[in-house]
């Protein structure tokens, strides 16, 4: 049975925005040691929900709602710290610029802001525990033993907080290596587990090899309730990327639907090329100041042009700053800790300034905001040589930053790597929309945030 990943982040987020509330009135009764007054408390309520909706985005761009978070590690602690403190600056700031307000939460903001801390850290390390423990999974078997199926068991064992717990394997071809888990080989032992336990969810390997016998049980369970998934739609569903080797060309004619995402796309088409104008016009001075700096610091261009393939595998011309020596360059992909990198360069890249100039890309049409990142038509021809379905990742513009970027891993240009960035490419042109965009916004933020670039 699916659980939406949704639903689970909203439910957070909905206890969230209680605790705060419920902080609010128990620091104003905390603040006197009396109940406020309807009048007070009316007057706080109207003041500090537009603040709250300002600690919902800054919990959500920090990484909050993340549902594979340990919430009783330092990590999370260090997060939810970092969030609370710059939600209270925000908000006394907010209370600062509006003297129409009313009230005087200067007296009251601290109190609350360490109260909330105390109050959502205990919620979070109490719902992941409830999380952990809780006998309320939807039990999982696999018909069909693949790499793809054995990573996925994996991640069901380490992660109970998604909801799901393992049952058993259905191996009838024998191809499973040795495993902890349970692994059923024939058509009887796979009735007697059923008929012992039914599990909630079967999740059905794409040319799994069944006998006549195994294939009319499972056709005869649907009677009794029997819910059944494809490997890829449960991998997409548990890891929010496309399992390549588990997919084929059936795969993209029932879920690659670009006509009905087409609105989407040219609203987006739009606001892209607005955005693009105005984030050159802010920038200017910056813009100014680094071209400076550039030019200063090592000789050549100013400007790093290469050509890259877009929509349709049409070639366009990407503009960025230089952040590498020109001297003994080969232009071979940068590595991490990569020497030709210039200490400016290096600048850029952590803070993605040095991709500034895409905005002229996006302006004229050949890029978009968020999409799959654009490569090089030689690397991209190699690479499709080597790696199935790579050059569908172009149904969509390419992008000044995507799913993969947000991935919370650095993906070099190998073969390996690009296998996993496809599995992103493929997530997002398949779910592209308006709530995604959006999220992968927000990760961005807190990708640039959190890491250096190379």
């Amino acid at each position: 049975m699916k659980i939406a990943r949704k639903s689970k982040q909203f439910f957070i987020f909905i206890i969230d925005f209680l605790i705060l509330y419920g902080t609010l009135y128990l620091t104003l009764f905390m603040r006197k040691w009396s109940l406020p007054t309807e009048v007070s408390w009316q007057a706080h309520v109207n003041a500090f929900t537009f603040a709250f909706i300002g600690w919902a985005v800054i919990f959500y761009t920090v990484g909050l709602y993340v549902l594979e978070t340990s919430y009783n590690s330092i990590k999370f602690a260090t997060r939810l710290f970092i969030s609370v403190a710059l939600s209270t600056l925000l908000t006394a700031l907010m209370f600062y610029l509006r003297p129409d307000v009313d009230i005087s939460p200067k007296t009251v903001l601290f109190l609350f802001a360490l109260l909330s801390y105390i109050f959502i850290f205990s919620w979070r390390i109490a719902y992941g525990r409830l999380a952990r423990t809780s006998a309320i999974r939807y039990s999982v078997a696999f018909i069909g033993a693949t790499d793809e199926v054995l990573h996925l068991a994996e991640v069901i064992e380490k992660q109970p907080y998604l909801g799901y717990s393992m049952t058993f394997i259905h191996d009838e071809e024998g191809v499973c290596p040795p495993t902890k888990l349970k692994k059923l080989t024939s058509p009887s032992e796979l009735r007697d587990e059923i008929t012992a336990r039914m599990p909630d969810l079967f999740v059905m390997v794409n040319g799994a090899r069944l006998e006549m016998e195994t294939r009319r049980l499972l056709f005869g369970l649907i009677g009794e309730g029997a819910r059944y998934i494809s490997l890829p739609e449960f991998y997409e569903m548990i890891l929010r990327r496309v399992p390549i080797d588990a997919i084929n060309d059936s795969w993209f004619l029932e879920n690659i639907d670009l006509r009905a995402k087409k609105t989407y796309l040219v609203i987006k088409g739009i606001l892209d090329r607005v955005l693009a104008i105005l984030t050159l016009l802010f920038t200017s001075p910056l813009l100014l100041l680094i071209m400076i700096a550039i030019f200063a610091e090592s000789r050549g261009p100013v400007i790093f042009k290469q050509v890259r393939l877009g929509k349709k595998n049409k070639p366009f011309t990407i503009l960025k700053f230089r952040t590498m020596r020109i001297e003994k360059n080969n232009f071979v992909p940068t590595s991490v800790g990569d020497s030709r990198i210039t200490p400016i360069g290096k600048f850029l890249r952590a803070t993605r300034l040095d991709e500034l100039p895409q905005m002229i890309n996006i302006f004229r049409g050949d890029m978009s905001f968020i999409g799959p990142r654009p490569e090089r038509p030689e690397l991209a021809e190699m690479l499709a040589s080597a790696i199935p379905y790579y050059m569908q990742r172009h149904l969509l513009k390419p992008g000044l930053t995507g799913w993969d970027q947000v991935s919370g891993e650095y993906h070099s240009p190998s073969i390996e790597d690009t296998y996993k960035k496809l599995q992103f490419d493929l997530y997002y042109i398949k779910n592209t929309s308006l709530f995604l965009d959006i999220s992968i916004f927000f990760k961005t933020i807190m990708t640039i945030l959190s890491r250096s670039g190379i």
